[in-house]
């Protein structure tokens, strides 16, 4: 089977746990408190049925996932959704989206697959975590939580897909951290290197290549915050000398989002030393969980 390195699309639901401030949450005097965004998914559509993900995409024999709200404050929302795609005119995973999983498959799981086949397309709803049992499904988010979210897409000059969550009622919140991790599609292509890449015949740590994950804040009339300039997190960087060096993340990791200011939405984005003519080849994708955000105190 060969191995399909397209970028799809999904999109994701959020559950929120609120967590009060303390000393150690909240510098002294602060009026805010933390709201962790925790992605728990009860009564909410999962991907699936496969590690795939079918029911992310329109046509689907069955419910369809496009989009789902989870609260932060009592009248403010968390949205997440699948982007409209321009090669379907649908809502569906091939624009680019958010979903929730909870699928951690980092190997094959029938002697009968292809070789690789656990870092293919077919299986692009895995988190790569090895603080989770390989092929439980279960325990696999940040903090051996059940539910993460996936994360597809991206903007350069030939594609418009990233993904982007913002709160309702044009609500805007500075936010803390946010727990990464690389998916399973993605951490096999790094580290076994890509057919389609710019350098088919080396894996990331050979090429000397690098992936970030970029997050852009907008404020509720659309403006860019923190002048344009987005948080950058490296899912792997292994050019020598760099400031910014790390292995591939097997982990979840905490990314913090703080420089972006008060935002009402955040889009998320990649770049990568594997690009070629029409864009990225490595897989836009990354696994988020646990969101901080800060609320103003009930006084």
């Amino acid at each position: 089977m060969k191995i399909d390195f397209r970028h799809a699309a999904m999109i994701l639901a959020l559950g929120a746990c609120f967590t009060s401030c303390s000393d150690n949450d909240e510098p002294e005097g602060s009026s805010d408190v933390t709201v962790t965004v925790d992605f728990e998914a009860a009564g909410r559509i999962l991907a699936g049925p496969t590690s795939y993900g079918a029911n992310l995409y329109y046509g689907y024999d069955g419910k369809q996932y496009t989009e789902a709200e989870f609260p932060v404050t009592g009248n403010v929302n968390l949205h997440i959704g699948l982007n409209v795609s321009s090669w379907t005119g649908e809502i569906d995973f091939y624009g680019g989206g958010m979903a929730l999983s909870q699928w951690n498959i980092r190997s094959n799981t029938d002697a009968s697959q292809a070789d690789g086949w656990w870092y293919t397309y077919e299986n692009q709803c895995s988190v790569y975590n090895l603080d989770s049992t390989d092929g439980s499904n279960n325990g696999a988010g940040a903090r051996g939580s059940n539910t993460f979210v996936i994360a597809n897409g991206y903007n350069d000059d030939n594609n418009d897909s990233a993904s982007r969550m913002y709160f309702t009622s044009k609500a805007e919140f500075a936010l803390g951290t946010v727990q990464l991790c690389n998916s399973s599609y993605v951490y096999g292509v790094m580290a076994n290197g890509n057919p389609y890449g710019v350098t088919p015949d080396k894996n990331m740590e050979e090429a000397g290549g690098w992936f970030c994950v970029e997050f852009y804040g907008f404020d509720a009339e659309g403006n860019a915050t923190n002048d344009g300039i987005p948080v950058e997190f490296y899912l792997c960087d292994y050019r020598a000398g760099s400031a910014t060096y790390t292995p591939a993340i097997t982990t979840w990791t905490a990314c913090d989002l703080s420089a972006l200011g008060k935002v009402n939405a955040v889009e998320v984005n990649f770049r990568g030393s594997d690009t070629g003519t029409w864009g990225l080849n490595t897989p836009a994708y990354v696994c988020l969980d646990n969101l901080e955000v800060k609320v103003p105190a009930v006084k």
